[in-house]
């Protein structure tokens, strides 16, 4: 039976290393060659993520600064101390203009130097406020405010325009607002458009709390029988006869 023949192994094969020691070699000659790169690159990620959980840290401190700076200016004004409060707000309101609570403190300030009965302060800072881009309910109130600052200083168109703003704005202030700007109207002797404004709110809430002052000042304008009128037809409209309206 012939025998097979073996190959026998070189000196120069045994030396030669296999593919799976190439590719462990040339692995680790493409870390060590990058190694600067790959250290550099985990450096940079390193530094971005410090800085991201620093600044992060650094707002949450601002926002408690400026909460602790808010309710102690506000303390200040429940308690009527006016000038405190006035300065609390104003500081807050010039630090951060952007931050929300910084926003609100612009408002605030209005209100306390609508209480300290610095009506032009008062005036100019709530005009301020409307320009910014704010909640629908505290626009509300700030128009309202603004009507009523203007109502005082006896500058009744201008006080009938943010009244009528305010009545637009839906908010704790929208039927008060409305009633305002039929007040301000008869001030400035537009009699019937007065009567108008008073015989839409008639209208358009006709289970209001205010319903008796409107029809009473109507009366006073001579309008008592069509305001009567007006308010019957919608009640008649709108209520089923057996409904009993909800306390305001």
């Amino acid at each position: 039976m012939p025998s097979s023949s073996q190959h026998k192994l070189t000196r120069k094969e045994l030396k030669q290393p296999d593919e799976f020691e190439s590719l462990l070699d040339n692995i680790g000659s493409f870390v060590l060659d990058n190694l600067r790169q790959v250290l550099v690159s985990l450096g940079v990620v390193a530094v971005v993520g410090a800085i991201a959980i620093g600044i992060y840290y650094y707002e949450a401190h601002r926002d408690a600064v400026a909460g602790e700076q808010f309710y102690t200016a506000l303390d200040q004004l429940k308690s009527k101390n006016y000038k405190d409060a006035e300065a609390g707000f104003s500081k807050l309101a010039d630090q951060e203009p952007g931050r929300q609570l910084g926003k609100l403190a612009r408002f605030y300030l209005a209100n306390a130097y609508l209480e300290d009965n610095k009506l032009p302060q008062a005036r100019d800072t709530f005009a301020q406020f409307i320009t910014e881009d704010h909640d629908p309910l505290y626009m509300n109130l700030a128009l309202t405010n603004l009507g009523v600052i203007y109502e005082r200083m006896g500058d009744y168109k201008k006080a009938a325009s943010a009244y009528g703003q305010a009545a637009s704005v839906p908010g704790p202030e929208q039927m008060r607002a409305e009633i305002s700007v039929a007040r301000v109207l008869v001030k400035v002797g537009d009699k019937q458009s007065a009567i108008a404004a008073y015989r839409s709110f008639l209208a358009a809430h006709p289970y209001a709390q205010q319903r008796q002052d409107v029809q009473e000042s109507l009366a006073e304008l001579g309008a008592t029988d069509t305001a009567s009128t007006a308010s019957g037809n919608a009640a008649a409209l709108t209520k089923p006869s057996s409904f009993t309206a909800a306390p305001h």
